[in-house]
């Protein structure tokens, strides 16, 4: 007797179910967040992978998505040598699918998408549904070890930052910077576990893994003629959306006095269920010897910035231990914590990674 249900890769004239199939599957938590992907699914899968491995369950009677996971390869370093690597996200069941042999039919095929391969994959600390699934025990998953937590700070753009007269000279980037970049960029990242690998040039040929990027978008911070720091920030909303689709009680309550103090005080104003973020994240982010005094400095620089262009808030995400999370803690924020695995069906691969590399996780390619 066939299965209910068959797998395929995804194909570009399924975009609008798997929009819809997101938009049914929040994040849950204290605030329901859900990480909407319109006009197209496939813009956003292509800035978080540049070799895109994209698959669904489905229904053979209705021909409907019931089901999608998300494997693709992309370029990091590792141990100090760029590799491709699978970043697994997206695996998520219609609530209209949720039984057993959903689950069963998705997970073989991703047993066998997945091969000999690892991946790295990243899941909201309060995301509890999702945390009890990779503990199951249930032989058709692979084994999640842990590799890490990542704290995401969304700082409430609200008043300019006070920034002293120093030696540093912070300006936006060009195209003749590019090389410098470049350059810059290859001698910082390599020393990072897990840095996703840029090509500077491709901003500037509308390669899809750096959509809605621009030069321009970047911050060079120098001591001299130095550069010492860089980062960008990136705008996705016309590829990728934040919707705050619920509060529990709790937090339906802090929003109301959040609001109510902005109001008299100013400060950013928490949206109402239902509603979008206009935010922008910081991303690439390189400071000689993760300096807290350079950090310090260039953003605050980039937040008056990003202030001055009327967005609501900016995203900066740092694994957990790094010392610099003091720095943002400074700023009034809406934090979320992740936990950040290693996923094999084979054995641990951890040991292969030399420790002494700090972790960095991209939070605008998650």
């Amino acid at each position: 007797m066939a299965s209910r249900f068959y797998t395929r890769p995804a194909q570009a004239n399924d975009s609008d179910e798997l929009i819809a199939l997101i938009a049914a599957t929040p994040q849950q938590g204290a605030i329901t967040i859900n990480f909407e992907r319109a006009p197209d699914f496939f813009m956003a899968t292509k800035v978080v992978t540049q070799k895109p491995d994209v698959w669904v369950a489905i229904e053979r009677e209705s021909e409907r998505v019931a089901a999608i996971f998300s494997i693709g390869h992309r370029d990091v370093y590792v141990n100090g040598v760029r590799q491709a690597i699978r970043y697994g996200n997206d695996l998520r069941i219609h609530p209209d699918f949720k039984s057993g042999r959903t689950l069963f039919n998705l997970l073989k095929c991703y047993r066998q998408a997945m091969d000999c391969d690892w991946m790295q994959t990243v899941i909201l600390s309060d995301n509890n549904t999702s945390l009890n699934s990779i503990g199951s025990g249930r032989s058709i998953t692979p084994t999640y070890y842990d590799f890490g937590e990542m704290t995401t700070h969304m700082l409430y753009l609200t008043r300019p930052r006070p920034i002293q007269k120093s030696k540093f000279n912070i300006r936006k980037a060009d195209h003749n910077d590019i090389e410098l970049m470049q350059v810059f960029f290859e001698q910082q990242a390599k020393t990072k576990q897990f840095y996703p690998h840029y090509d500077f040039i491709k901003l500037l040929n509308g390669d899809e893994y750096y959509r809605g990027l621009v030069i321009s978008n970047y911050y060079l911070m120098f001591e001299g003629q130095q550069l010492v720091a860089m980062a960008g920030i990136w705008d996705q909303s016309s590829f990728k959306q934040t919707r705050f689709v619920a509060y529990s009680k709790l937090m339906a309550v802090v929003r109301l006095l959040n609001n109510a103090y902005s109001t008299l005080f100013g400060g950013m104003m928490l949206p109402k269920a239902g509603d979008k973020l206009r935010y922008v994240s910081l991303h690439s982010l390189l400071v000689i010897n993760d300096d807290e005094k350079l950090f310090s400095r260039l953003l605050a620089h980039i937040y008056n910035d990003c202030l001055a262009q009327n967005y609501q808030a900016l995203v900066c995400g740092l694994p957990s231990v790094d010392s610099r999370q003091r720095i943002l803690e400074q700023y009034r924020s809406k934090v979320l914590y992740s936990k950040h695995f290693i996923a094999s069906y084979h054995d641990d691969p951890r040991g292969d990674f030399d420790n002494t590399y700090p972790l960095y996780l991209e939070a605008a390619r998650l």
